[in-house]
C-alpha cells in the first residue's frame, strides 16, 4: 500500500498484492496475440483509481465513479477480512461500518495495525467531541440582558436623544 502524508491527511492506495490474479494472468496472457497486455492495461487502471483519504475526522474513498465518505465518529464497528490468499499475501480488508452503510478498504497491507490505529482515532475523537460540547454549553461572555441595554443605548444615540461623547462613555462599560 502506497501512503502519503499531506498535512493531517494520509492518502493510501491499495496493494499491488490485492491485484495479483488479475496481473499474473494478464502476464501469462501476453502471447495470446497481445491480449494480455490490453488486460494488463485494464488491471493497472483498476489499481489506481482507487484511493483512501484517511483524516482526523473522516475516511474518504475514491475511485473513478464514487467518492464514499465516512465520519470517524460514525463508525460504529472495524472488522477485518481476509480469505485463504490475502492471508498468504499479508493484505487485508477493513470493513467500516455505520449505522447507514459501510465502506470498505481493500487491498490493506498490515490490516491489524490500521484497524487498531482506527479504533484509537475514532475513540479520540468521539472523545474531542463530547469535550468540544462541553466548552460549547458554558456561560455566554457577557451579562445575560447586558445586549439588550447595548441595544437599548445604541437606539437612543441612532435617534439623536444622547451625545456622541456619552454614548461611547457608556458603550465602554459592555465591552
Amino acid at each position: 500500500m502506497t501512503q502519503k502524508n499531506t498535512g493531517r491527511t494520509y492518502i493510501l492506495e491499495p496493494s499491488w498484492k490485492q491485484f495479483f490474479w488479475g496481473y499474473m494472468l494478464s502476464i501469462l496472457a501476453i502471447p495470446l496475440f497481445g491480449i494480455g497486455l490490453v488486460a494488463l492495461y485494464f488491471v493497472r487502471k483498476n489499481h489506481q483509481q482507487i484511493v483512501y483519504e484517511i483524516s482526523d475526522t473522516q475516511i474518504k474513498r475514491v475511485d473513478e465513479k464514487y467518492e464514499h465518505h465516512v465520519d470517524l465518529t460514525d463508525i460504529t464497528r472495524v472488522e477485518l477480512v481476509k480469505n485463504w490468499m490475502q492471508q498468504k499475501l499479508s493484505i487485508g480488508t477493513l470493513v467500516l461500518y455505520t449505522s447507514a452503510s459501510k465502506m470498505m478498504l481493500e487491498g490493506v497491507e498490515e490490516p491489524e495495525k490500521l484497524k487498531e490505529l482506527l479504533e484509537q482515532a475514532i475513540q479520540w475523537e468521539i472523545k474531542r467531541q463530547q469535550e468540544q460540547q462541553k466548552t460549547n454549553t458554558l456561560e455566554p461572555d457577557y451579562q445575560p440582558g447586558s445586549m439588550e441595554k447595548m441595544n437599548y443605548l445604541t437606539g437612543l444615540w441612532q435617534q439623536g436623544l444622547i451625545s456622541d461623547d456619552d454614548y461611547e462613555k457608556e458603550r465602554k462599560h459592555f465591552e
